[in-house]
Formats: structure tokens, C-alpha cells, sequence
């Protein structure tokens, strides 16, 4: 097909799937030996990114060629498929995407299989590996994990990171059942590495889910998974939870190991606490776009304020600007903010909409509407018009500028500074 990239953002209007039957049927005509491949197949509500993450890079690190796939991307779509840690090239992308239209459409017109987004960027994500002959495949889900496109494939693992009250409407209105949609990516007689919480609702909901592991229309065998719950420490900072978690993985299907702590030390994660200088300005990038999420960083966030931030006249200086998608559970996630900003005052907070989403980004007359703890905010339709205000400005101006909110906020700001390139991209520097 001439125009791809075409095709790809029609399938946009085919919403969200809550069926697997579409993506199992494509992934049945792409005819792929699984058997080659170790699969690691990752749910949870918070931190299942940043594990997915460390284990490619230790990997990479130990020679052990990999891919993994995550959602959504901050800057571009090549982003949701890294081969050893670096994005695809859009030639690669594209060659994956024709593939997966021309086996979507079939050799006559009642063959058509209508596929969503992220059922297509998945199944490029699978053509990709086998094309490039990794050796393992890493999966992040995009909701859920019962009826997320990436159950279709079998998993030598799944890993379950925290679980929060999240996506109500669609997963359920209590942790047990939230539990249970995302640990039924539990593989039959497979091991499942469970981040454990102090909720007998959650570990009942988990452990039932494992005894009755397979879904039979994926042919399956209904059989137990095995289960392995890891006690986390409430003082530990999200990055070594997630590196606790992903050396769990590894060790249990013996998979390298050693070179987790460098990966770690080595990790640019972009927009998940990322910090880094351009021109005369430092900038801290955090895409935590849910209470949950948010609240879960808060501490680290608020250290590395703490510890980064400029001293001008005895006072800490820092900029906030916040922008965020649409969320039901808005209120809450202004308190945080709110939490943040009453505990260090911004010098000054520029409210703004990012662009790129599914969704438009909330409107400024509803953030500026909330009662804001500096008399110094500034509202701005377009992130580039936030970027050319504070850039007009310096270190001793805007102190250290921390933008949150929104995963796609933190991808304009990168795009603006140019700082998406592929080397910016990379899961590693350069080596």
C-alpha cells in the first residue's frame, strides 16, 4: 500500500477492542514459530514500563539480542518497537506495517480483519522480531491483560507489577477485580512473577487466576501457572522495585542476569524522571499521568527537587508546567500536584495542553480554575509557546523546570528541543 502511515492512522476510528478474537486470527495468518523465542510478557498498573526497560537493557548489555514493546510512545510511533534498545527505523516500521495490512485484508473481501492501533503497532512489534531474529521478546501490555492484543502469543513468563484502582469503567471497581483482568496473562504451567501487596482481595484474586491459567481460544491447555509473590519494601524508590522485579524474571528462566546494576546506572528512560541540561535551562520529565502513578513517585520527585533545584536568594527555584489528558479522577491528581507545589513553592507554573493523545488535553480554563499555591501562573495553548516563554529566560529565572502531567506533554517538550532523535531515544548512550 502506497500511502501506510495512512492506513495506520485510519485505524484509529476502530476505537479500542475488548476481543481478542481479530489479533489471535492475525496472529494465526503471520504463522510464527514462538518456540524460537523467549517471551516475557509484562501487566500492571504502575512500573510494568520501567521493568520492561531494565530487563532489555541488562540483556543488551550481556549480548542477548531483544525486543520490546511498549505504549504509547512519547516522541514517535518507532518508539513502542525497540530491537537492543534503540527504536526501529521508520523503514523498518513501515516494511512491518505492510506486512500486517496485506495479511489484514486477504486474498478476497470477506477474508478483511479490521484491526485496531494498537493491535496493528503490536503485531508490526512481532514481525519485527522474527524479521531481525532476536532472541528473546519483551511485551508490555496496553490495558489490562485478559483482552490486551498482546495475550495472543504464548510466554515462557509474565511479570505483574503494582496494581491500583485504574480504568474502572473497563477492569473493574475494586483491586480484586483489577487483579484478575491483569494477572489472566498467567500462561499455563508457566511462571508468574507477582509484586505483592498487603490486600488479601488482591493475592485471592492473583492466585485464583493462576490455578485456572489458559484460555482455550487461544489453544491453551487449562492448567495452573506458578505463581511466585515478591514482597517489596515500602522504602524503596520505583526504579529498584522495578529492578528487583525484572532480576526475578530473568533468574527464573535463566536469562543473563549480571548486568542488571549497570543497565540501571546506564537507564535513559525518556520522560520517567528524566533529567537533563539544554542551553542555559535543566529540565526534570516525569510522564506519570495518574494519581497512582503520581503519588507512587512523589518522594523521588520531590528529592531530586530537593537536590537539583537552584538556591537563588536562600530560596529552592523551580518552574512547573503542567498539562494533562483527560482523567476522571482530576481532583485527585491536582491534590498531588497540589501536595508538590505546598511543600516547595514553584517560582512560577505554566499550564498548558499537550497535544498528540487520543484525547485533547484538558482545557486551560479548567486547570486555571484550581486554586493555584503561586500568584505566577501562566497559561499557554501550545507547548512550543510554553517552551519559548521559559527559553526566553535562564537557570537563574526559572530554577530547575519540571514538567508534568502527561506522557505526550513530555513528547512535545522533546520534540521542541530536538531531543528525539534516535541516540536521545536509546534505552543506552552510545557504546
Amino acid at each position: 500500500m502506497s500511502d501506510i502511515r495512512g492506513w495506520l492512522e485510519m485505524t484509529k476510528q476502530n476505537g479500542m477492542s475488548l476481543d481478542l478474537k481479530n489479533t489471535f486470527s492475525m496472529v494465526e495468518r503471520l504463522n510464527l514459530d514462538f518456540r524460537t523465542k523467549k517471551i516475557i510478557h509484562v501487566a500492571g498498573s504502575n512500573g510494568k514500563g520501567t521493568a520492561c526497560a531494565l530487563m532489555s537493557a541488562s540483556l543488551t548489555l550481556s549480548g542477548c539480542s531483544n525486543l520490546m514493546f511498549t505504549s504509547p510512545h512519547v516522541s514517535r510511533i518507532e518508539e513502542r518497537v525497540r530491537i537492543n534498545c534503540k527504536p526501529i527505523s521508520k523503514e523498518e516500521f513501515d516494511y512491518g506495517l505492510n506486512q500486517i495490512y496485506r495479511l489484514s485484508v486477504g486474498e478476497k473481501k470477506s477474508d478483511m480483519i479490521n484491526l485496531t492501533f494498537f493491535e496493528v503497532t503490536f503485531l508490526v512489534s512481532l514481525v519485527c522480531a522474527f524479521k531481525s531474529e532476536v532472541e528473546v521478546i519483551i511485551l508490555e501490555t496496553g490495558l489490562g491483560g485478559r483482552l490486551d492484543a498482546t495475550r495472543c502469543v504464548p510466554a515462557d513468563i509474565c511479570l505483574l507489577t503494582s496494581i491500583t484502582l485504574e480504568h474502572t469503567d473497563i477492569l473493574g471497581n475494586n483491586i480484586g477485580d483489577i487483579a484478575s483482568e491483569k494477572a489472566a496473562i498467567a500462561r499455563p504451567n508457566k511462571p508468574i512473577i507477582v509484586r505483592d501487596m498487603d490486600d488479601e482481595e488482591f493475592r485471592n484474586a492473583v492466585s485464583n487466576e493462576s490455578l485456572n491459567a489458559g484460555n482455550f481460544n487461544l489453544n491453551e491447555q487449562k492448567l495452573p501457572a506458578l505463581p511466585k509473590f515478591i514482597e517489596i519494601p515500602d522504602s524503596i524508590s520505583t526504579r529498584e522495585e522495578a529492578l528487583i522485579l525484572a532480576n526475578e524474571v530473568l533468574l527464573a528462566i535463566n536469562l543473563p542476569n549480571n548486568m542488571l546494576e549497570n543497565a540501571d546506572s546506564l537507564l535513559n528512560w525518556p520522560a520517567r524522571l528524566q533529567q537533563f541540561n539544554h542551553n542555559s535551562n535543566s529540565y526534570l520529565l516525569d510522564a506519570a499521568h495518574n494519581p497512582s502513578g503520581l503519588a507512587r513517585i512523589l518522594p523521588e520527585l520531590t528529592q531530586i527537587i530537593r537536590s537539583s533545584a537552584p538556591v537563588i536568594d536562600g530560596k529552592l527555584k523551580w518552574t512547573l508546567i503542567f498539562g494533562t489528558s483527560p482523567q476522571k479522577e482530576l481532583d485527585l491528581m491536582m491534590d498531588l500536584i497540589f501536595r508538590l507545589c505546598n511543600e516547595i513553592e514553584p517560582c512560577k507554573i505554566c499550564l498548558t495542553k499537550p497535544h498528540g493523545g487520543r484525547y485533547p488535553g484538558v482545557d486551560l480554563d479548567i486547570l486555571g480554575g484550581f486554586s493555584w499555591p503561586t500568584k505566577n501562573v501562566f497559561e499557554f495553548e501550545q507547548v512550543q509557546s510554553t517552551l519559548e516563554f521559559l527559553g526566553s529566560n535562564d537557570l537563574s529565572e526559572n530554577g530547575l523546570i519540571v514538567s508534568l502531567g502527561s506522557l505526550y506533554l513530555q513528547g512535545n517538550i522533546l520534540q521542541y528541543l530536538e531531543l528525539d532523535g534516535d541516540e536521545q531515544l536509546s534505552l543506552l548512550p552510545k557504546q
